[in-house]
């Protein structure tokens, strides 16, 4: 008898049924808001064209999705699929004639052909020679190999779902790094996020400490910012706005690339609030999971970093474009890799069905009580965060000290360092990216170090080795290809101590899953790497 089944035979939680879908309670109040918002939202948008233009892509964007949304709120879902339907209906039916290998072979062939196109049609710049997208490409093909060879299961792996993976991988990519618009719409984002998060500092700890937001350290940068971010995602919790967004990103993986729907809101909404809260959207169902859905779950979270961080990493000049690309690449990726290594072989309970249940977790009175909560959590997690960097950043150094010592002995004249040793271990990785040849030691140690502290303490060495340190001024040593392909291969929370945050979050909320929890922890550890590796070649192939 599998786990699952035992824990479904055992267990005296009873297993969570599919919600049932709400019909909306229409009212003549609600259509005057609605039709003042969607007059409001125009007069606004033509306002904006006027003045702005050249930016107008990301604001044309948000009110289409908006009106889109208003527009189609009193429709049943089974009306708006008829005329999609109606097309592709015939496509599905002359797809399925033909096996699910043969059109993963599609997929794929489709990937490499967009990618060698690329490798040959992008001309040679200081981001990258043919030759450096060449080693990305060859060091994405690796990566996939390697998954695959270490695979639990390779009979059982659905190659359809980890093709179209990787597609969606690489045309999210393509949109971001080869089109106007999508560029334009990722800069955008990056800069309202900047300014948003900067609310906590400017406003919040300015009130509290006037003379703070003077300083520039890992305090005041990124502390208020956390709090604000917890207290706000709280507030959208509590107003819904949170759920139907996650609902709807889950629906295009689900639809796409056939995964639970457990899984799939795990993956959609962990670039959002991170690893550990991503799993309380499905805390109903954690008891029931498979083991290949607990390792997707826990994959996910180590492929991204949360929304409460993002400032930590902007402050230290990091691109914030890079940044939020990588997270949204991550998450087809972190389902493709995790299906690669641990194949669903077990009966889910929410295949096919993409519901957010009641967890009994948000039953807040008003928006004041959310925010309240939010800051709490906020609070408690900034302290987690500071506790694990000082002590984590300071045992580090204690090993390094003593390694240090113990070789000084062997040959005093050049003195070996736990940096220099990760930067040789992890020089191949560097390589397979595509980093210039001159940079792959540099960004070999950003990535041991990613690895064994965390990616605060990445960084934090990135910033300096770019020459944006605030502390620790210094000359940019990294070309500004390997600066970009750096941040993409460190942004997610693979590393050590991330595992006992997982198996300690993860165990606390399935107590009865703990020991395969604390068997696939390490697993999907190493997979939410490969996944920023995966985006960082990528990128590299596109540069």
């Amino acid at each position: 008898m599998s786990a699952t089944e035992e824990v479904k035979a055992d267990s005296k939680v009873a297993a969570p049924q599919p919600a049932q879908p709400e019909t909306f309670k229409d009212s003549t109040l609600q259509r005057v808001v609605d039709a003042v918002i969607c007059i409001g939202l125009t007069v606004w948008l033509i306002f904006a064209w006027g003045n702005h233009p050249d930016t107008i892509a990301f604001p044309a964007f948000l009110y289409f999705c908006i009106i889109a949304k208003i527009g189609t709120k009193r429709i049943s879902n089974e009306t708006l699929s008829k005329p999609f339907a109606v097309v592709f209906g015939p496509i599905s039916s002359a797809m399925s004639k033909f096996s699910d290998n043969i059109w993963a072979g599609v997929f794929f062939a489709a990937t490499l052909a967009i990618a060698i196109v690329s490798i040959l049609v992008i001309p040679d710049s200081e981001a990258g020679s043919k030759l450096d997208r060449a080693r990305s490409l060859l060091g994405l093909i690796l990566i996939i190999v390697l998954v695959y060879a270490c695979s639990n299961n390779r009979a059982a792996v659905d190659f359809r779902l980890v093709s179209v993976g990787i597609l969606a991988q690489f045309l999210l990519g393509l949109f971001v790094l080869k089109t106007t618009f999508g560029n334009n719409i990722f800069s955008f984002i990056s800069k309202m996020v900047a300014g948003f998060l900067g609310l906590g500092k400017n406003f919040g700890l300015k009130f509290l400490w006037f003379d703070a937001v003077l300083l520039q350290n890992f305090i005041v940068n990124v502390l208020p910012a956390i709090i604000f971010f917890a207290s706000f995602i709280q507030v959208v919790y509590y107003l819904g706005a949170m759920q139907w967004l996650v609902i709807k990103f889950a629906w295009v993986m689900v639809r796409l690339m056939n995964t639970s729907g457990s899984e799939s809101v795990v993956a959609a909404a962990s670039p959002f609030v991170g690893q550990g809260e991503s799993a309380l959207m499905v805390l109903p169902f954690l008891e029931f999971m498979t083991e290949s859905e607990i390792h997707t779950i826990m994959a996910s979270g180590f492929s991204t970093i949360a929304g409460s961080v993002l400032f930590a990493f902007l402050s230290m000049g990091i691109d914030g474009t890079a940044l939020i690309t990588s997270c949204i690449m991550s998450v087809p990726c972190s389902l493709a890799l995790s299906k690669l290594r641990w194949p669903e072989t077990e009966a889910s309970l929410s295949k096919g069905d993409v519901t957010i249940p009641d967890n009994g977790e948000h039953h807040e009175v008003n928006v004041l009580h959310a925010a309240a909560n939010g800051a709490a959590q906020g609070m408690t997690l900034a302290g987690l965060i500071t506790g694990s960097l000082l002590s984590i950043i300071a045992l580090y150094n204690l090993c390094d000290i003593v390694f240090t010592e113990f070789f000084r002995y062997l040959n005093p004249s050049a003195p070996i360092s736990i940096n220099r040793v990760l930067g040789y271990v992890f020089w191949p990785f560097a390589w397979a990216l595509g980093v210039p040849i001159q940079d792959c030691t540099y960004v070999g140690q950003l990535l041991g170090m990613k690895m064994v502290i965390n990616e605060f303490a990445a960084y934090d060495e990135l910033s300096f080795l770019i020459g944006k340190n605030a502390q620790r001024k210094a000359e940019a040593v990294l070309s500004k290809r390997g600066e970009l392909l750096a941040t993409y291969a460190l942004c997610g929370f693979a590393n050590i101590g991330s595992v006992g945050i997982q198996i300690g979050c993860l165990g606390a909320m399935a107590p009865s899953r703990r020991g395969d929890i604390a068997k696939i922890a390490v697993p999907a550890m190493l997979v939410g790497t490969m996944c920023t590796l995966c985006s960082a070649c990528i990128a590299g192939i596109l540069l």
